[in-house]
């Protein structure tokens, strides 16, 4: 017989049936939901006298947390730490010319903290979305200063072959296209006289290598269906409709209906630039062409950087990033990814993976030992080495960062039983070697836990002993331990890549609540095998399920939250997780079992049940005589 509970906490009423926020119910209409809405939210069932390290992270996109209220309070009343998707990725702030903007990071680390949250900060060191444009200029080709300069085309773009041009203003609002053939090469079809003469305009060429304040011959072959004027910029995003001359290169030429050469001497104010081109629609309606587009100019014999050059840049990029960054961050963020994803899938004969490293670097090597995410990619570890890549990067983290600083190694797989853990034991390795120098200190490795749950038990079985296998290996380590990037989809047959996935849309109830036990699985997981001393904590990568045109695991139910922001049973299992039990969040009970229900039986809301007994009634939280009582 199920025991009803009489709780012994001074609860009104009015206080039961505050409004919640969406986030904090089950989907709405649904009976099968409603169990959520009496749950707390997720940090409240840490049990922190016995974990106090213990942190719950979420992968927060920056833009959603500064701008829409709902995500914000999401995350700031479940969590206790958050980490940002890809707003302090070194891509985020730092463009193709080295120029660094941390504006966005100031101000989410600012709003964060002030929320209480702790940042952790995700990551100093990657080789995937990099400002490769600047990197590859840094270790770039140097002029030979025992050579004369001679007239040479420095840049040229055909685009009757190079059919693609880069960002371009509003298309539909200033009515225009851009479309190509291999006779024309760009045609600009404009049908709508605008206000402005920038209204239309476009990325012709990007990366143009010039050097601020050398003269260069911007040759551009062009013809309009009718006569017209065109105007544009040489620069990049700071230096871009800055009237003053001395920051940026403004163009400006007519065209006519037969095909010229228009030659305009330019005078660059920066290294590297983009080209702006605007076609100016206050008078004109029509079709521009433009064929070609070329700069030429003096320039002298180029030869190779060394190696000692290319490795003195490298770390001098490094230092300058790693301290804009920190400084951004003014000592708030105490915690950081410090080197991202960088142990392949390689091995090297004595049964440790290798580092990443480009194809370029071991081209007879492994085609899969190397990967990323998409973006540019640059291999730092091509040019510093496998052991100062990283040492580099640590020494510069603790010269600029808080004294308390902690610095973990991310990456993925580490609980893979395809390989039988290989991955992390070769990571623990790779730590020996960066720290054999006595300097090189890591204090912890973070394990992105990218999984599955398998209706294949078999499969399932496998990953559940390689994942507590995981867990016992960063135990022994003696390093802090971090769940990093957290989450889940779900597999009815297969392996990677020929998976047979279950997507949001026709996942059924039964599904979703084997991804819950499969996460409260872990969680209890990582409490049962972590020492206290060394937990740092479990981030969940994706609060919400993914979009059908998200670029990661798209329209899989990944989240703990639905899309319109409502708890899925995954977050009772997750609960469950964290309290180690079935949650009830009620300290000081009694059995009682001569309740008075003469006055009603009301739900947690204040709605009064029909129900004269709460005998007939199902398990729940529910008011009587102004207390709540659990059944």
């Amino acid at each position: 017989m199920k025991k009803l509970l009489m709780c012994m906490l001074v609860a009104s009423l009015s206080a039961s049936t505050m409004a919640q926020e969406k986030f904090e119910t089950g989907k709405p209409g649904d009976d099968n939901y409603r169990y959520l809405d009496q749950y707390q939210a997720l940090k409240d069932y840490i049990d922190y006298s016995k974990y106090p390290n213990f942190k719950l992270g979420a992968g927060t996109t920056v833009n959603d947390y500064l701008n829409n209220s709902t995500f914000k309070n999401l995350i700031n009343k479940n969590f206790s730490e958050t980490v940002a998707g890809n707003a302090m990725k070194m891509a985020s702030c730092v463009d193709g010319n080295g120029n660094m903007n941390f504006e966005t990071v100031k101000k989410y680390v600012q709003a964060a903290t002030e929320a209480g949250l702790s940042v952790y900060g995700h990551t100093l060191a990657w080789h995937s979305q990099q400002p490769k444009a600047w990197l590859l200029k840094l270790i770039g080709d140097k002029p030979d200063p025992t050579s004369e300069e001679t007239y040479t085309v420095v840049a040229s773009k055909d685009f009757t072959k190079n059919q693609s041009v880069g960002w371009t203003s509003d298309k539909t609002d200033f009515g225009f296209s851009t479309n190509f053939d291999s006779t024309n090469g760009l045609i600009v079809k404009c049908t709508k006289q605008n206000t402005n003469a920038w209204d239309v305009q476009f990325q012709a060429m990007t990366d143009i290598p010039l050097t601020a304040g050398k003269t260069y011959k911007m040759t551009i072959t062009v013809k309009g269906s009718k006569a017209g004027k065109m105007t544009g910029h040489l620069g990049d995003w700071n230096t871009n409709n800055d009237s003053d001359p001395a920051t940026g290169f403004n163009i400006s030429y007519d065209f006519t209906t037969d095909w010229q050469d228009i030659a305009i001497d330019v005078k660059p104010t920066i290294d590297g630039n983009f080209l702006l081109l605007q076609v100016n629609t206050v008078d004109f309606t029509g079709d521009v062409y433009i064929k070609n587009i070329k700069f030429e100019g003096n320039q002298g014999k180029m030869i190779p950087q060394t190696k000692q050059e290319m490795y003195d840049a490298l770390v001098g990029a490094m230092d300058q990033w790693i301290k804009g960054m920190m400084e951004a961050c003014d000592g708030k963020v105490k915690a950081w990814d410090l080197v991202n994803e960088a142990v392949s899938g390689g091995g090297d004969g004595e049964g440790n993976y290798l580092l990443q490293h480009s194809t370029a670097y071991s081209p007879n090597g492994n085609p899969d030992a190397t990967w990323d995410v998409g973006g540019d990619a640059f291999f730092w570890q091509d040019y510093l080495g496998d052991l100062d890549y990283i040492r580099q990067a640590c020494r510069l983290a603790r010269k600029y960062g808080p004294e308390d600083i902690k610095l973990f190694i991310n990456d993925y797989n580490l609980e893979s039983d395809w390989d039988d853990n290989k991955k992390l034991k070769s990571l623990i390795n790779w730590i020996k070697k960066w720290e054999a120098d006595g300097v090189t200190k890591i204090d912890g490795i973070g394990t992105q836990m990218h999984i599955s749950y398998h209706e294949d038990s078999g499969i399932l079985n496998s990953r559940k002993q390689h994942i507590t296998k995981m867990f016992e290996l960063l135990a022994n380590s003696g390093k802090l331990v971090r769940v990093s990037e957290m989450d889940m989809g779900y597999v009815i047959s297969g392996t990677y890549p020929n998976e047979n996935k279950v997507y949001t849309n026709t996942i059924t109830e039964a599904q979703h609540k084997k991804m819950a036990e499969f996460y409260e699985w872990i969680v209890k997981e990582y409490f049962r095998i972590i020492p206290p001393a060394q937990q740092w904590g479990i981030c969940q990568w994706c609060p919400t399920d993914a979009p059908a045109n998200s670029g990661w695991r798209a329209n899989e139910p990944v989240g703990i939250w639905d899309l319109d922001f409502y708890r899925k049973h995954v977050y009772a299992g997750f609960v469950r997780g964290l309290a180690g039990g079935e949650p009830t969040a009620i300290n000081g009970i009694n059995a009682d079992k001569t309740i008075d229900t003469s006055k009603g039986i009301y739900k947690i809301n204040g709605v009064r049940m029909s129900e004269k007994s709460l005998s007939d009634l199902p398990s729940g939280l529910y008011i009587v005589n102004g207390k709540k009582v659990v059944k």
